[in-house]
């Protein structure tokens, strides 16, 4: 024993005699945290000829950044995406938007899908179309026993959700006079022929998914489902902004935004949809929970409203409108549809503008302060962050 601990104190001695050479910037040891900052990109996989290449989304999409800002020392690495924080504890949910219904699972497309093929198949209920790529099952005609007059069809459309490794399954059914022959072309409608024989569909699937709790299995074929297209992405381009893209309807995206502008750190004071803007505030020490609004454990100050959120609900949408500027180079124009903007003299209004525009493909948000200019690079990206995570 006593050779054992003077061998080990002789082993000790000499690491501290020797840390000059095993700590350090040129040690052994030494710090590796900016060591991606000298990463180089290689170039692009070749394949061998004859063999086809399929497209793939970026895992780790890496943001444009140029030397300057590295050299101003602006740059911050970006946390990546929380996973599914708002998918719940439910693993199979039933979402609506107005008239329209979905189902939403807690899993990939690539796991669904071969469940929704085994549902189809023990509910008696036989494929047309199985189209992975697209993600689209289309049922052959059947008949129920209290319509014999006519004959009805299903698609199921399943397409990647709006949070990471979610699912989002849209039904669409179809009705046709029973003398139609099988043959003959068919066209979707907009909406469902049938609403309640769309929400029978809706309501025995989702019972079937929530039933079938393992959810193992995946289905290679379905990898890709849908083009493997991603409906929410945070972008960051060099010397511009960062902005969030969707891939979404109008309506369906100012739902979700107002979600998520309403939730966590984040509380909702005034909207405008016609003018595309959210009036919030965002405080990292508060949390809208259940609790909160039971006056709970959790609720800060009980029923009463923090300081920010008071000072925020005696403003006015009207005053915050007035409020923004509009000045020369700022880019991209915000508020060139306000007539009212600038009218007010320059007050401090506390919190945020959350800016929702539409483009040709796409749905973006945005954020600014009060007075409708950008923010500081890495607090518009940590705002929007939590945007991201609240959306469903």
């Amino acid at each position: 024993m006593t050779r054992l601990t003077a061998g080990a104190a002789l082993c000790i001695a000499g690491l501290t005699l020797s840390g000059c050479g095993v700590f350090g910037d040129n040690g052994y040891f030494r710090d590796r945290a900016d060591d991606y900052q000298m990463a180089n990109s290689l170039p692009p996989l070749r394949l061998p000829e004859g063999v086809e290449a399929k497209n793939q989304e970026e895992l780790y999409e890496i943001p444009q950044v140029g030397a300057a800002e590295l050299e101003r020392g602006e740059f911050e690495v970006p946390r990546p995406q929380a996973l599914a924080v708002n998918a719940g504890l439910e693993r199979v949910k039933i979402q609506k938007l107005g008239n329209r219904r979905w189902v939403l699972v807690s899993q990939p497309p690539a796991e669904v899908w071969p469940q929704l093929h085994y549902f189809l198949r023990t509910s008696g209920l036989q494929l047309e179309r199985s189209d992975a790529t697209a993600g689209i099952m289309e049922t052959t005609w059947l008949q129920f026993k209290d319509s014999p007059e006519t004959k009805d069809k299903y698609r199921l459309r399943v397409e990647s959700g709006v949070q990471p490794d979610t699912t989002e399954i849209h039904v669409r059914h179809l009705s046709a006079p029973a003398e139609m022959p099988a043959s003959a072309a068919v066209t979707w409608p907009e909406m469902s022929s049938n609403p309640e024989r769309e929400g029978w569909m809706i309501d025995e699937m989702s019972t079937a998914l929530a039933a079938d709790a393992t959810g193992a299995a995946a289905s290679l074929v379905a990898q890709a489902i849908g083009g493997g297209s991603v409906k929410v992405q945070l972008k960051e381009p060099a010397g511009q902004e960062p902005f969030i893209t969707l891939a979404l309807s109008r309506d369906r995206a100012w739902a979700t935004v107002a979600h998520a502008v309403n939730s966590g750190a984040y509380r909702m004071h005034g909207e405008d949809a016609d003018l595309g803007i959210f009036y919030v505030t965002y405080d990292e020490d508060r949390e809208l929970t259940d609790e909160e609004e039971d006056g709970g454990w959790f609720s800060w100050g009980g029923s009463e409203e923090d300081d920010l959120a008071r000072q925020a609900e005696q403003v006015t949408m009207q005053q915050v409108i007035a409020n923004i500027r509009i000045k020369e180079g700022v880019e991209p124009v915000l508020f060139s549809n306000l007539p009212s903007a600038g009218s007010a003299s320059e007050t401090e209004i506390p919190g945020y503008l959350v800016v929702v525009r539409s483009t040709p493909d796409l749905v973006e948000v945005r954020i600014r302060d009060t007075e409708g200019q950008p923010l500081k690079r890495a607090k518009a990206s940590e705002l929007l962050m939590a945007i991201r995570q609240n959306l469903i």
